[in-house]
């Protein structure tokens, strides 16, 4: 890894060699997860980790679903987003876990008919020599939601404009919570409907520092980097499909892109979570 900088824009970069995509189909390749883990990977793709009976059948529940609740902002009708699960972003400690607590049926009947995709794949990751205790991220005796459902409505270049998943671990509302521990970001996304022709993922080889932060009022958010700083900065383009299960490096600036599908081709939906090493060496979870 070395450093870079771009402008307002600095931090560091992984090498051709790690900055790449890993695929596999339908069994996941547990030593490509934790490459990606330990930041020594950017991103891994499994495809067909879910079959499309039980994708038909999350995306109904989701739709279904009295929790299902509108974000306001830029996409149709005012809404840029509809989403089943907790956040821990811009709240307390506290607040992000009453927020786990009242989502946390909504999020069990996501599944309801089918099976906990990322419960399962979780499962898998135990298997890891030398083991790995995983568990979800806790507090107080409260743990942390073990995922969140999010559909964005959003029609323009990005669908989730560029941002880092580590910035907003800093956030002093959250002082003595134990995310705050972890030094890198693993997101882990799951795919129960992917429009042809939307939503890729897109990744740039930069893990912006605490000063370009600063330097651009993003802080405590890491979001949203002007994608206009971006453009001489290599980028890695990811393709997902419905079914398909895809952890990236959380470091790295990443957006969702827009794209173009049928009128009546519906809306993309991802269930997902973060996970990290704590200071204790385990792997935990939260959303």
């Amino acid at each position: 890894m070395s450093v870079q900088s771009t402008g307002p824009l600095s931090g560091r970069t992984h090498a051709p060699e790690q900055f790449l995509l890993a695929e596999s189909h339908r069994v996941v390749d547990v030593d490509a997860v934790f490459a990606v883990l330990h930041g020594e990977l950017a991103a891994y793709r499994v495809s067909g980790f879910v079959d499309p009976a039980d994708c038909r059948r999350i995306s109904d529940n989701f739709a279904a679903s009295p929790m299902r609740t509108p974000r306001y902002g830029q996409g149709e009708d005012g809404v840029e987003g509809y989403f089943v699960g907790a956040s821990h972003i811009e709240k307390t400690t506290e607040s992000y876990l009453d927020e786990v607590e009242r989502f946390a049926h909504a999020v069990t009947m996501l599944w309801e008919g089918t099976r906990d995709a990322l419960g399962d794949f979780l499962a898998v990751l135990r298997g890891h020599q030398p083991p790995v205790p995983i568990r979800p991220a806790a507090h107080g005796g409260r743990a942390a939601g073990s995922a969140k459902a999010v559909c964005w409505t959003g029609t323009g270049e990005f669908l989730l404009l560029p941002h880092d998943d580590l910035a907003q671990l800093s956030d002093p509302l959250q002082a003595g919570f134990e995310i705050q521990t972890v030094r890198r970001v693993m997101a882990i996304n799951f795919y129960p409907y992917v429009p042809a022709g939307t939503g890729q993922l897109k990744l740039w080889n930069l893990e912006p520092d605490d000063e370009s932060r600063r330097r651009l009022g993003l802080a405590h958010s890491g979001y949203p980097y002007p994608p206009e700083l971006l453009r001489e900065v290599p980028s890695l383009d990811v393709t997902t499909g419905t079914g398909d299960l895809c952890v990236i490096n959380g470091n790295l600036v990443h957006a969702v892109l827009g794209g173009r599908a049928a009128p009546d081709a519906g809306r993309r939906l991802l269930l997902a979570c973060f996970s990290g090493l704590n200071a204790d060496n385990e792997m935990i979870w939260w959303t």
